[in-house]
């Protein structure tokens, strides 16, 4: 009886190690990028490259929302993403920067077109972007 009480007890105890050794270790760990058909979502010539890891693209029946971080800093971050949308035929409309956070915005013809909203985050040196478009191919 005792023998088969400490088997278990020593089972359970590596179990317990093998478990919390799978759980997420680093919450600052880079999140992992969106797979090629989200990427495939993004509009013609709307590129992350030098921005940063696009984590997921969605689109609904008018808008394309993208996720994403960066390491670069929010001034540089904001001009890079102004400049991708700007190159999949947007126009810039405006900036907003607080330090913390930062806004851009976009518009497309005598429309708003969207917004880019880039956020700091718990993980010192990265930021969190949140770009919302008009689909220009919704019908």
């Amino acid at each position: 009886m005792v023998l088969a009480t400490l088997a278990a007890a020593a089972s359970f105890l590596l179990l317990s190690a093998t478990v919390f050794a799978d759980s997420p270790s680093d919450p600052c760990e880079a999140p992992t990028a969106a797979p090629p058909a989200q990427i495939a979502l993004l509009p013609p010539r709307l590129s992350f490259a030098r921005i940063g890891t696009v984590t997921r693209v969605r689109k609904d029946q008018r808008h394309v929302m993208v996720q994403a971080f960066t390491t670069r800093p929010l001034d540089e971050a904001t001009v890079l993403i102004q400049d991708a949308v700007t190159n999949a035929g947007y126009r810039p409309a405006g900036m907003d920067n607080e330090g913390f956070e930062a806004e851009v915005f976009f518009t497309t013809g005598p429309y708003a077109a969207g917004q880019a909203l880039v956020r700091g985050t718990a993980c010192e040196g990265r930021w969190d972007i949140d770009l919302v478009l008009l689909d220009r191919d919704a019908r």
